[in-house]
């Protein structure tokens, strides 16, 4: 986005950094209904809960 025609709020919906706290919500969601079905040990998917968390300088110093 063009940031002097980007709205501070708009702005932060396409954010890298927004973008991936939506990919983490999307994976922790994923093991926790594999954890309802048996497929994966539901203590795992709260300890996942409780401990996911990134950095965005870390996430690109890895891609």
């Amino acid at each position: 986005m063009i940031a002097r025609y980007t709205r501070p709020e708009m702005g932060a919906i396409w954010s890298d950094q927004h973008k991936y706290e939506c990919w983490l919500e999307v994976e922790l969601a994923a093991a926790e209904a594999l954890s309802e079905d048996g497929e994966v040990p539901v203590e795992a998917a709260n300890a996942l809960r409780r401990h996911a968390t990134f950095t965005l300088a870390r996430v690109q110093e890895i891609e």
